[in-house]
């Protein structure tokens, strides 16, 4: 905006409508940020509150990545980096990967993102079509329906209730694959519900995706480390190597970036 710019600007109450996109209105006011406020007016209103809306955590950055953090603006590492990442961080995760996960990935395979829904809104908007389903296990986070909403896609929810742990199997799954199906999307460990599956659940689950091969897997696996007894996470590209193998798209002729 040019400087004085807002000195021109007209009054726009009466006129929001017809500034706002139609696509807004196929989503709701977020409900995570509606209980968060709720919890902010109690605490300022004298009322002692565990907020349990937003994750984030009830500690301060630890020292050592603030400490990074300054050194690298000292460094004079202050300029536009790369949109896929810089080449060190994108070798940091293939190493992660491959160490924590088991899996093998080159650096020309991963994209950094902002966050985790960054991550889930650029996949979405940048694949689906009017008419595309998107199949989202409930209970889910609450912004996986809103994005594809927003997306033009349609959400379609199966519900995993507390009798079966919070999580779907094999045969419901399949049931709600159409030819219309794009994405599944999995969250593993889960947010709200915490259930995670196990590396025998998840390769059983994605079984039927060999019939379908206009499906892909959008794996949320951000709460791996979230996990507690012997749990041992398993991330849905190790427990399915063929079938990830199979739907990668080829690294012979990169596309841009969503």
């Amino acid at each position: 905006m040019a400087r004085g710019a807002e000195r021109a600007l007209p009054r726009l109450p009466n006129r929001m409508s017809s500034l706002l996109a139609k696509s807004l209105a196929r989503i709701k006011p977020s409900a995570t940020i509606a209980v968060t406020d709720a919890a902010r007016q109690l605490k300022a209103d004298g009322h002692d509150v565990i907020g349990l809306g937003a994750g984030e955590p009830d500690f301060d950055t630890p020292d050592h990545i603030k400490a990074a953090a300054a050194e690298a603006m000292r460094a004079g590492k202050t300029k536009y980096t790369a949109v896929g990442g810089i080449a060190e961080l994108k070798q940091a995760i293939c190493d992660k990967l491959q160490r924590e996960n088991g899996l093998a990935h080159a650096p020309d395979e991963v994209l950094v993102s902002p966050g985790g829904k960054a991550v889930v809104y650029n996949a979405m908007m940048a694949s689906l079509n009017a008419g595309d389903e998107v199949v989202i296990p409930a209970p889910y986070w609450v912004s996986y329906p809103d994005i594809v909403r927003l997306a033009g896609g349609t959400p379609v929810l199966l519900e995993a209730g507390h009798e079966q742990g919070f999580k779907l199997g094999a045969a419901e799954l399949a049931g709600a694959l159409t030819a219309r199906t794009k994405w599944v999307i999995l969250n593993s460990p889960s947010n709200p519900t915490g259930a995670a599956y196990t590396h025998a659940e998840l390769a059983a689950l994605l079984a039927p995706l060999s019939d379908h091969p206009q499906v892909h897997v959008l794996s949320d696996e951000i709460y791996e480390h979230l996990v507690y007894g012997d749990f041992a996470f398993t991330s849905a590209a190790r427990a399915a190597p063929d079938w990830r193998r199979a739907r990668s798209p080829s690294m012979a002729s990169p596309k841009p970036s969503p």
